[in-house]
């Protein structure tokens, strides 16, 4: 089965949706690499689009509560001492910065690593194989329940193609993170640039 999220993926009539945060409780992560390709086509500053303050206590203990697999957990980990973590800012209604009034994301072309395999993520097995799973957000995808037909193993419904596509965006993701988490003086520096 043959799944186009950028032509089956309308405006979700779930709120929230995947780039609606509701009480403001979620978050997009950004990776340097994403906010600085962001920049350049946006011809904005980092504090434009760009939030490293601390996250809310409701926040970091929704993630505390998260399955230790999954991006909330990794998300967790990330966080400086003062619950800081490199994010998309949010607008007051919990709508990511760059979702328009048409339910279009601006910036889709460049839109971070973590919204291109959206709504899904991938875990390393103890084998190393990297297996594609649902994200662990609280909604539930309505594309995928309709294609997927109850069937729990989201591999299924992708293609070959889009496997190796969203694994492979996966790795770059691992590789952003691990750089996150040994550089947060750069990350710091970086922010102070504007």
């Amino acid at each position: 089965l043959q799944m186009d999220f950028r032509n089956k993926c309308k405006r979700c009539s779930k709120d929230p949706h995947c780039c609606i945060f509701k009480n403001n409780l979620g978050f997009t992560f950004v990776g340097i690499t994403d906010a600085r390709n962001i920049k350049k086509i946006i011809k904005k500053n980092y504090d434009y689009f760009l939030d490293y303050t601390p996250l809310k206590k409701k926040t970091v203990n929704a993630l505390k509560n998260c399955d230790p697999s999954l991006e909330g957990a990794l998300r967790l980990s990330q966080l400086d001492d003062d619950s800081r973590i490199l994010r998309l800012k949010t607008k007051n209604d919990g709508r990511c910065i760059f979702l328009n009034d048409n339910g279009r994301c601006d910036v889709y072309s460049l839109r971070p690593n973590v919204c291109k395999i959206y709504p899904f993520w991938a875990i390393r097995l103890i084998n190393s194989r990297i297996k594609i799973i649902e994200h662990d957000t609280l909604l539930d995808c309505p594309i995928i329940i309709k294609a997927g037909n109850g069937q729990t193993d989201v591999e299924k419904i992708l293609s070959k193609k889009q496997i190796l596509e969203i694994k492979r965006i996966f790795k770059c993701i691992g590789k952003e993170d691990l750089f996150y988490k040994r550089k947060k003086a750069i990350l710091q520096r970086f922010i102070a640039k504007g």
